[in-house]
């Protein structure tokens, strides 16, 4: 009788250990962007560049965190903050092209009290604008 509580009981230490293990690791993938370059302009190009990963808030949700149209959403209100700063601190300047690369995004899956829920954020995103 006694062998077979703790037969039990390491059964349920191995279970209770593999739900709080998260299912899938963290991992890092890039999500970038570039305008067009407007060439219509001739003359010497002055790039302004900042990183905005902790302007940016993380997201969270029961899966897809990883997905980069979720990144976009969470990145396109700061970045566009970002640009029209950038844009009224020239105003004799032309917008040239403008763009963004991540150094990495990362996601977490996990499951908690039995439900699955991810989050994500960027640990790195560079902007840039380019003024003519």
């Amino acid at each position: 009788m006694a062998r077979t509580w703790l037969v039990l009981l390491l059964i349920l230490a191995v279970a209770a250990l593999a739900l709080m293990v998260p299912r899938e690791t963290a991992r890092a993938q890039r999500l970038e962007f570039t305008s067009p370059s407007d060439t219509a302009f001739k003359g010497s190009v002055e790039r302004v560049q900042a990183d905005l990963a902790r302007n940016v808030e993380s997201w969270r949700g029961a899966r897809d965190c990883g997905s980069p149209a979720r990144a976009r959403a969470a990145l396109k209100p700061v970045l566009a903050q970002w640009l029209g700063r950038r844009m009224t601190d020239r105003p004799m300047q032309r917008l040239a092209r403008w763009g963004y690369h991540s150094g990495e995004i990362w996601h977490e899956a996990q499951v908690i009290d039995g439900q699955p829920q991810c989050r994500a954020g960027f640990r790195r995103v560079i902007a840039f604008a380019e003024f003519r």
